[in-house]
């Protein structure tokens, strides 16, 4: 007779069984009572409960109504086994919902949690146009929070979607470090209010907000700031941060900038600018918004910089250059992209390593070469940037189908980079494609190693 087969997983310590369901949306950890009699309670024990009802946009009322049954249920049934940690709450639409959204937010906080995270936006607003979907918020923050005592001493992370706050009720939350504001009109005054109730925050997120006219802080204590699609009226972002150590940006238009960061401790800037409709000759505003961040380690930039940056003043290379080491490019290797591509080699002097992640990128229509410029043959007797003859060590390439372009830019650091050692090609195998598809990626890839090497340390790595 066959030996009964073992069930691995349950054999597990219960200590990393709660880490694991911890993890694991609220529906989902519910659902592993079924497996058997040891975890038929063990879920109840986690102290992490992730309450994800986004699917719910859809579903009709009556299932709604019978998940709600569940929740105030499960509730009652738990009322003695509180929350230590993290605390997620999605519902879209939360109409309906007051009742139970008030109870499960009370229930979670009653001990105090570290991580309170409300999401009420609607799952069809678009990210892309937050213009489309400017509204008053959906809910309310609920008042009596702003006077729980065991929050004011444990809560370390706030995040509200489309929840409205009142921003002076958060002096007393002297733990609170990380705070993320998205899908609501936000005032400047509002920002400079938080900030100085609260100077003790170190991270600040704003996405998708609007109203704010510009963001302009004299003084920044934080040490992470994303603004992310945003409506700013002005477009306007000022300020002195000696504490940053990363800046994340997104929007449709680079804006006027007037930024003074700390050379030594920003470490990295993430610029975004992938919402733009079409081209326009803003290459100025863009090379000025970088020369803000010209000590930053680590430079991520989109396709939409790389192809608006050399209509500015400086369309080959930024004076001075950037102090840029690791340089990455969320690129597709298309023609528009390839004055910036050779802009940036040019602009960072003292790079280490350039990471190129390879996908469909927005390629803006109306765009206007900035020199006189061969595109189809671009790849022939390029220049060799400084950084190709004193720092660059490594490439590495994601996503890689084997365009003609893509092959031309691997053989162009193949060919001209003089202290390369590492080139890594990742050859993109989706679970979609096919094999032959992939196969001849790779096949092609391959060309890549005859290549004479500038570099006689070069390894070439095809994954």
């Amino acid at each position: 007779m066959a030996e009964k087969e073992t069930d691995k997983i349950s054999s597990l310590p219960e200590e990393l069984l709660l880490n694991i369901l911890s993890s694991l949306p609220f529906k989902e950890a519910a659902k592993t009572c079924i497996l058997s009699k040891k975890w038929l309670k063990l879920w109840q024990s986690t102290n992490t409960v992730k309450n994800n009802q986004l699917e719910c946009n859809n579903v009709e009322v009556p299932q709604r109504k019978a998940f709600n049954n569940f929740i105030k249920i499960w509730i009652t049934l738990h009322k003695n086994n509180h929350l230590q940690d993290k605390f997620t709450l999605r519902v879209s639409p939360p109409s309906n919902c007051g009742d139970i959204v008030g109870a499960y937010v009370d229930f979670a906080v009653e001990d105090g949690v570290k991580d309170l995270e409300l999401d009420f936006a609607e799952a069809q607003w678009e990210d892309e146009h937050p213009e489309e979907n400017i509204h008053d918020a959906s809910v309310e923050f609920p008042r009596h929070l702003y006077e729980n005592k065991k929050l004011h001493q444990k809560l370390e992370s706030l995040k509200l979607h489309s929840c409205s706050f009142e921003t002076k009720n958060f002096a007393k939350f002297v733990a609170l470090k990380d705070v993320t504001l998205a899908w609501i009109p936000l005032k400047l005054e509002s920002i400079r209010t938080l900030l100085s109730t609260c100077e003790w925050i170190e991270s600040l997120s704003l996405k998708n907000c609007w109203d704010i006219e510009s963001f302009d802080v004299k003084k920044l204590e934080l040490k992470k700031l994303v603004i992310d699609r945003c409506i700013i009226g002005t477009d306007y972002i000022g300020f002195e941060a000696p504490n940053l150590k990363v800046f994340k940006y997104c929007g449709s238009v680079p804006p006027v900038s007037e930024v003074k960061v700390e050379a030594g401790t920003i470490e990295e800037a993430d610029l975004d600018l992938s919402p733009m409709d079409e081209f326009f000759e803003c290459g100025n505003e863009l090379q000025n918004f970088l020369q803000d961040f010209f000590a930053v380690n680590v430079l991520t930039v989109c396709s939409v910089i790389l192809q608006v940056i050399p209509s500015g003043d400086e369309p080959v290379r930024l004076p001075g250059g950037l102090r840029v080491r690791h340089l990455k490019m969320k690129i597709q290797m298309h023609p528009q992209e390839f004055c910036g591509f050779l802009w940036f080699l040019n602009s960072c002097p003292r790079l280490t390593k350039v990471t190129i992640d390879l996908h469909h990128c927005n390629i803006l229509s109306e765009y206007e070469v900035p020199y006189d410029v061969d595109l189809k043959n671009f790849w022939k007797r390029l220049p060799v940037p400084t950084c190709f003859r004193r720092s660059l060590r490594e490439v590495e390439m994601n996503g890689f189908i084997a365009t003609s372009d893509q092959l031309y830019a691997c053989s162009y650091f193949i060919s001209a980079a003089s202290i390369l050692t590492k080139l890594s090609i990742h050859v993109l195998n989706n679970k979609n494609d096919d094999p032959h598809t992939v196969e001849m990626r790779r096949i092609l890839a391959s060309q890549l190693l005859h290549i004479p090497k500038a570099s006689r340390d070069l390894a070439i790595i095809i994954r």
